[in-house]
């Protein structure tokens, strides 16, 4: 039980990069972001439309995520949970990143980051 009590202190946050992880201090809820679907390290179908599934508990400031697939333009959404179709892919390794941002487009430090390989 201690473990579980400890992990639920911590929340991932950094660049698209590296995560880093920090203890809550200040009594303010750190951002975070869950990815449901697909899952990280899952392979989905070439050339098909898919699914990501996300929640997200948003930082200080967070206003709406922006969800990209590698270089990819981004998509905006401004709800805290959904499921939000996809354009299929080419095979190939691909990261999925999504990102809250802050109402002037800061980064609020919430990020989420899955691999996916598509076949």
């Amino acid at each position: 039980m201690p473990a579980l009590f400890a992990l639920s202190l911590l929340t991932a946050c950094g660049d698209e990069g590296r995560l880093d992880f920090q203890t809550v201090d200040s009594g303010l809820p750190l951002p975070l972001i869950e990815v449901y679907m697909p899952l990280d390290g899952s392979t989905i179908p070439a050339n098909s439309d898919f699914v990501v599934d996300y929640a997200v508990v948003r930082g200080k400031g967070g206003d709406y995520v922006e969800i990209r697939v590698d270089q990819q333009k981004p998509m905006r959404v401004n709800s805290l949970k959904g499921r939000h179709q996809m354009k299929g892919l080419n095979p190939g390794r691909y990261a999925l990143l999504i990102v809250e941002y802050a109402a002037d487009g800061k980064k609020t430090g919430g990020m989420a980051r899955i691999e996916i390989s598509v076949e």
